[in-house]
This record gives C-alpha cells, sequence and structure tokens, in this order.
C-alpha cells in the first residue's frame, strides 16, 4: 500500500504536480477524473463510430496547453463538482501533463479521421491504445506521454528539471531575481510581481555575463524558461534556475 501511495506521487511529480506528499494526496482522486470523462467520451465515440465525438475530444486536448488552466473538464470539476464535497481543487496543468493532452487530442483527431475515411478497423486499433494509456494514468497516475517527453529531452541533452516552488521562493527572499523571458507584449498584459522582462532572443546577451546574480526564468508554458536556461547554462552561468510556467507561482499555495 506505501509502495503504491510512492509511486503514484511520483507519477504525479513527474506529470509537473510540483506540491508536498499531503497535497499530492488531497489531489490525487480529482487528478483521476478529467482523464476518466475524456475515456468514458471516447469509449461513447468509438462504440457509436462518431467521429464528432471525437473531433471535440482533439479540441479538448489542444486547449489546455495553450491555457493551462482552461480545460473545460477540469473547469466543470472546480466549480460544479468539487464544491459538493468541498474538494481540492484543481490546479493549472504543468507542461508534462499539456503536452500528454495533446497527445491524446492527437490520437483522438486520427481516431475521427480514420472514421471520415472509412476506416473503422483503424480507428479502433488507435482507440485500444488511447484507452490504454487513459486507464493506467486513472489507476496508476504514471503518464506514458509526460515519460516520454522526459526521455526525450534527457536523451537531446536537453533536460532541465524545474526548481520546486519552494526552493524559488528561497531564493527570491535571498535576493534572487525573477526573469520573465516573454516577449515585451505578453510582459505588458501581465506578468509576475518583481519580475524583469528579458526576452528570450536576448537572454544571452543581456544574462550572461550576471554570473554573481541567481536567476529564477519563467515564461507561459514553461518552453521558453528551459531553452533560456540551457543558453545561460551554456555560458558557464551556474545559478540560473528553470521556474517554467508561470501559473506555478501564481498558484503556489495549498490546493484548495
Amino acid at each position: 500500500m506505501v509502495q503504491q501511495a510512492v509511486s503514484g506521487a511520483s507519477a504525479l511529480v513527474q506529470q509537473g504536480y510540483d506540491y508536498s506528499p499531503r497535497q499530492l494526496e488531497e489531489l490525487s482522486w480529482g487528478l483521476r477524473f478529467t482523464p476518466a470523462v475524456c475515456m468514458a467520451l471516447a469509449l461513447v465515440g468509438l462504440a457509436t463510430r462518431q467521429p464528432a465525438i471525437h473531433f471535440a475530444l482533439a479540441a479538448l486536448g489542444v486547449l489546455p496547453f495553450w491555457f493551462p488552466a482552461a480545460h473545460p473538464v477540469d473547469l466543470f470539476y472546480n466549480r460544479v463538482l468539487r464544491p459538493l464535497w468541498r474538494g481540492v481543487a484543481l490546479p493549472p496543468n504543468p507542461l508534462p501533463r499539456r503536452i500528454a493532452c495533446l497527445m491524446g487530442g492527437a490520437m483522438n483527431l486520427g481516431i475521427a479521421a480514420a472514421f471520415v475515411a472509412g476506416k473503422p478497423p483503424a480507428a479502433y486499433a488507435l482507440g485500444a491504445v488511447l484507452v490504454a494509456l487513459q486507464l493506467i494514468v486513472i489507476t496508476t497516475h504514471f503518464c506514458v506521454a509526460s515519460w516520454m517527453y522526459e526521455g526525450l529531452l534527457r536523451t537531446l541533452g536537453r533536460w532541465v528539471p524545474l526548481v520546486s516552488v519552494a526552493t524559488a521562493r528561497e531564493l527570491l527572499a535571498a535576493g534572487g531575481e525573477l526573469i520573465d523571458v516573454r516577449s515585451p507584449e505578453e510582459f505588458a498584459r501581465g506578468h509576475l510581481a518583481g519580475a524583469r522582462n528579458v526576452p528570450l532572443e536576448r537572454v544571452a546577451e543581456t544574462l550572461s555575463g550576471q554570473r554573481d546574480r541567481t536567476l529564477i526564468l519563467y515564461c507561459m508554458s514553461g518552453l521558453r524558461s528551459q531553452r533560456a536556461v540551457q543558453l545561460l547554462s551554456r555560458t558557464g552561468h551556474e545559478r540560473v534556475h528553470n521556474l517554467g510556467a508561470m501559473t506555478r507561482l501564481e498558484h503556489s499555495r495549498e490546493p484548495g
């Protein structure tokens, strides 16, 4: 039982959820809701051969990749179901989980296309893989897409671990500087308090000489900040940290 709890918590961390063991335990059941709903809808679409259902699921997969806090099923859970038992609110989707949503969306798009093309066997084959992956996530929290994403980056030498929110706060309190690597236009629309804007394309020339400073970098999704940390690390900067998506600090209070 203890091993299952540890393994489930590790899988959630791999999905990008940066919380304490107690918080992960509180989130555990709620995080099963969205994949369970998506799997149920996929099964209905497969049983009825309705490509429209899979096109809709494909859209659901793409949406959270760009808008981490806007997954419709997550919102339904937080605003309608959760208050019924005063449960813990689902936080915005971290990057590895968003990549998994994107992969699920692509698979649903393939299923829909197969039905439209009059090739049900291909649709069922792809659907079987999709449902199997969703069942694994629901029962164990192990996300194959998140695991593949991390493995690919490690293979390419581009893996940059995220600094924990607690550590980021400690570094900032000790004088670290928060760097927003998004565009000036994005920065003007809203940013984390105290952040300085250094767009990704200017990171190397602007920050590579500031090796005596502790820098905590972030962006919208975590992709640009990861790239910026890599660029600075190659110049010998050893005190640079990847916060990832700005929502990690925005929503870093205890869930609920």
